[in-house]
């Protein structure tokens, strides 16, 4: 299941808090988070979580970058703030659940600031982000989407800011760098809508498949 900070780590009976921001979720107790029924049902339905948006390139870096000093004047390219995500990783593998890393490389949530950058400066800023963040959680996030919903629903790969720039080779670039970052880490390429060889989404998973094919050959 997709989790986030506040339903985990704020008790929505406690009065002087049930109000509080996802912002508040790093200084939340952990006696806090054992009362909160939402933690006490993920623990016992289910084995594995994803975390639902803050392991994003914009959430981590950009709109949910947690407590940053802000009086520092920073767009925060290369600059992370790992603590909501530090918080919700720690507490599954306390429960003993698996974690899967969601997401390394997606357009939309993609910081903004990127759309203005060269097309060099996206490679590198790209390769900095995806071995930050794995090499940050290596060891302890096992599983990554590296990259996610590149396709297009007519099958072929989507206009967005990595393919405008980049060009098609950008996924197979993620994926090596990916497996640098974590030779140890199973890596994913995440897509919906690919389900089935006939029926309304058959040009959409004929090319999911011929992409997971095409990168399966280079390697």
């Amino acid at each position: 299941t997709a989790i986030l900070p506040k339903p985990l780590f704020v008790n929505e009976k406690d009065a002087t808090i049930q109000n509080a921001t996802v912002d508040c979720a790093s200084s939340i107790s952990s006696s806090i988070m054992e009362e909160t029924h939402y933690a006490k049902i993920v623990q016992s339905e289910f084995n594995s979580v994803v975390i639902e948006h803050h392991l994003k390139w914009g959430p981590l870096c950009q709109s949910l970058p947690g407590p940053i000093d802000e009086s520092t004047p920073s767009n925060r390219v290369g600059r992370y703030d790992f603590s909501h995500c530090d918080s919700m990783v720690d507490w599954a593998l306390e429960k003993g659940m698996k974690i899967k890393g969601h997401v390394l490389v997606w357009h939309v949530t993609t910081p903004d600031f990127v759309e203005n950058m060269s097309s060099d400066a996206i490679l590198e800023e790209l390769k900095r982000h995806i071995f930050t963040t794995m090499g940050h959680f290596r060891g302890r996030i096992k599983c990554w989407d590296v990259v996610n919903e590149a396709l297009a629903p007519d099958g072929s790969l989507a206009n967005n800011i990595f393919l405008r720039k980049l060009g098609p080779s950008y996924i197979e670039k993620c994926f090596r760098w990916a497996h640098e970052a974590d030779p140890s880490a199973f890596l994913i390429y995440n897509d919906n809508k690919v389900e089935g060889m006939d029926g309304p989404n058959k040009s959409k998973a004929d090319g999911f498949y011929n992409l997971l094919r095409d990168l399966v050959e280079k390697d």
